[in-house]
């Protein structure tokens, strides 16, 4: 019987993530860290307080954690990297991300990140889980748009 699995990622779970990232994630990586793929995964996950691999039948969806950036105020930075597998299963991505956020701003106090401004479907997507989404400007190594995009908890 197929079924959804959450789990510490492992390093096989990173190799397969990075082989088989979606394009708009990984050409928002390149554009915000440089080509490193595998590298940029590795660090999200090492450096992350809370992370976690979802998967499918044994099949990586995406990654996903927070790096806490300060934790006096329990503010962190929020990261999701999906395969391109995890179109196959929108309705329950949709459905336990909106669950995910609201358990992590349980912990933080503030998420934030920043998305790619060619990333409509991704930033439609922000906004519907209750992100606050900025205008564009420049980012990264390339100094290419992205919005800054943050949550809050609401108290």
């Amino acid at each position: 019987m197929a079924k959804f699995v959450y789990d510490k990622p492992t390093k096989a779970d990173i190799a397969f993530l990075a082989k088989h990232m979606r394009a708009e994630d990984r050409r928002e990586l390149v554009g915000a860290v440089g080509p490193n793929i595998k590298g940029e995964v590795e660090r999200c996950v090492r450096n992350s307080a809370k992370c976690w691999v979802c998967r499918y039948d044994d099949v990586v969806l995406a990654a996903f954690g927070v790096i806490e950036t300060n934790p006096l105020q329990k503010h962190g930075i929020i990261w999701m990297l999906s395969t391109r597998y995890t179109a196959q299963h929108k309705v329950y991505a949709g459905k336990w991300t909106r669950k995910g956020i609201a358990a992590l701003l349980r912990d933080w106090e503030y998420l934030y990140n920043y998305v790619d401004a060619g990333n409509e479907e991704t930033i439609a997507w922000l906004k519907w889980l209750g992100a606050k989404v900025y205008p564009a400007k420049p980012y990264g190594i390339y100094g290419l748009p992205y919005h800054l995009f943050e949550f809050t908890r609401r108290e």
